[in-house]
């Protein structure tokens, strides 16, 4: 399963076989076994993580505190904003989405938990590098090419949210916040995701800004966080 990645989320035969290292008819017997389990999917003439692998991962963040905390802030900041709204958790370079409330509206832009991003682009990975030492010290690590200008970084801590127009996909739009917890460390953020249509640059401050920081601001405070000074 270590084989794939964001980048390269479809393989070979021949490349899992290489990557894992194992005998070419171990690595035949177990793709077929995984495939019939669900936990990989045949992508044409390759393989792709299954749908089974998600179903483990939701069971998997069930009792974190952090996605217990954010529910009931999650469904109303869909309600307030009639967008999606999605909970990302880090790991290494990569964001993943850890749970969601999905938007009413017919036309909308909706993340299944599970779906793995990178830290460079969207929204949330920026809140991710500019509030979280280790964030960027990772990313810095494995693609230095991809670090953002620090003067990016310390607009987004002094506003307390970050926004993303067309960045990761066409037509998607994103505005994201970091929540805390009672340590005052950063251990997932909170945003929105919409089409571009509705969410852009003359839209993101006066009417979506303002719910997001405060979703994340009540998760905080769910999971302990005591802001220190003026808000």
């Amino acid at each position: 399963m270590d084989c794939f990645t964001v980048e390269e989320p479809t393989l070979s035969l021949s490349a899992i076989r290489k990557r894992a290292g194992l005998p070419e008819s171990t690595t035949q017997r177990l793709v077929q076994n995984l495939v019939s389990e669900g936990f990989l999917d045949r992508d044409g003439s390759g393989y792709r993580i299954g749908l089974g692998v998600a179903r483990w991962a939701i069971n998997a963040t069930q009792g974190l505190d952090v996605i217990q905390a954010s529910r009931p802030m999650l469904q109303t900041l869909r309600e307030q904003t009639q967008e999606s709204s999605v909970l990302y958790v880090r790991w290494r370079q990569y964001r993943t989405v850890v749970a969601t409330a999905r938007s009413p509206r017919a036309i909308s832009r909706v993340l299944e938990v599970g779906t793995v991003m990178p830290l460079h682009l969207g929204s949330a990975g920026k809140v991710f590098l500019a509030f979280d030492e280790f964030a960027r010290q990772e990313l810095l690590t494995v693609a230095p090419e991809e670090a953002l200008p620090a003067e990016l970084l310390d607009q987004i801590r002094t506003q307390g949210w970050a926004s993303s127009f067309e960045e990761r996909e066409p037509e998607v739009a994103s505005v994201s916040s970091p929540v805390f917890d009672h340590h005052g460390n950063v251990v997932a953020v909170v945003g929105i995701v919409a089409p571009f249509s509705r969410l852009n640059e003359a839209t993101a401050v006066p009417g979506y800004t303002e719910p997001v920081v405060e979703c994340a601001a009540l998760i905080s405070a769910a999971l302990g966080f005591e802001r220190i000074g003026p808000s």
